[in-house]
């Protein structure tokens, strides 16, 4: 019997979901080899020019998605910042990103690709306060639009963020759930 592959991520790709006073922040880690067939299978999903974005979605496309998702060789950590008084959104998201970068050092994953939010200082400055000097990771901003990869993390942490039936269709996809309280 032969043993089975050990997981070991290149690449991670990084988005967000607000629930309320919840602050979500999707990382999916895939391997290089995988990289090209499931940004394939996942663009697949839309026509050309068009992207994912399951925040505007019907249920039917979001439905359909997870389900194609669901079978692609991935894994996904979500970090979960609960807003308390006083805590920004921005404080949320800086604090998420810099449990991310922790892990993916840990883990060794030398490339970051994060979803651009048009105004992406905050995050390269957080990242750079936190990233150790080694193991290397690069990171950079990508808009949606051209990054189908990055659509995997927000259908993820939104359906995760959604809870009931939206999370079941994620759950095998999950590799943890990091709670942080401010």
């Amino acid at each position: 019997m032969a043993t089975p592959r050990r997981f070991r991520p290149t690449d991670a790709f990084v988005d967000e979901s607000v629930r309320g006073q919840r602050y979500l922040m999707g990382c999916v880690l895939i391997e290089a080899r995988h990289l090209t067939a499931v940004r394939q299978a996942t663009a697949s999903l839309v026509g050309e020019g068009k992207r994912l974005h399951f925040h505007q979605e019907l249920d039917s496309m979001r439905r359909a998605a997870l389900e194609v998702f669901a079978a692609m060789p991935v894994r996904v950590t979500v970090v979960v910042c609960t807003r308390g008084h006083g805590v920004s959104e921005f404080q949320a998201r800086a604090l998420c990103l810099r449990q991310i970068v922790r892990l993916l050092q840990e883990r060794g994953v030398p490339r970051l690709t994060i979803e651009s939010r048009h105004d992406d200082w905050d995050d390269q400055r957080t990242i750079v306060r936190v990233r150790l000097p080694e193991p290397p990771l690069v990171f950079d901003h990508r808009l949606g639009l051209r990054e189908p990869l990055l659509w995997l993390a927000d259908g993820v942490t939104w359906a995760f963020g959604a809870g009931g039936r939206w999370s079941g269709l994620v759950e095998p996809l999950l590799n943890e759930v990091l709670e942080l309280r401010p």
